[in-house]
């Protein structure tokens, strides 16, 4: 399921920025009120479109573009989940070897001395 980042309005004049990973919904941050954030985050942007800057005219959805990936990475490190798909493919990617290498220690081998 692809991540979707959105915003609501929850006091006057204040809008929450969420992201729903997973069926999870996440808090990202909180701004002042934007009428035309309100118009491009409340049905929901796709994480992979944040940095798509095409057909955006307005000052204040470029600049809460802008904060977006700082807080996503942070809400990554500090929840532990893989918001973005380079995190995933890192995390797939850190699986444990199968095999031990045991440690040689050189001080414990018997060496012949002519």
């Amino acid at each position: 399921m692809q991540s979707k980042i959105f915003c609501k309005t929850v006091a006057k004049g204040k809008q929450s920025f969420y992201v729903a990973v997973d069926g999870q919904t996440y808090f990202l941050f909180q701004q002042a009120y934007r009428v035309s954030n309100k118009g491009f985050f409340q049905q929901g942007l796709r994480v992979d479109e944040i940095n798509k800057y095409a057909g955006v005219y307005s000052t204040a959805v470029r600049k809460t573009l802008d904060k977006l990936p700082s807080y996503i990475r942070y809400v990554e490190k500090e929840c532990g989940i893989a918001i973005y798909n380079k995190t995933k493919d890192i995390q797939q990617r850190r699986k444990p070897k199968g095999h031990k290498r045991e440690p040689f220690l050189w001080k414990q081998v018997d060496w012949e001395v002519a």
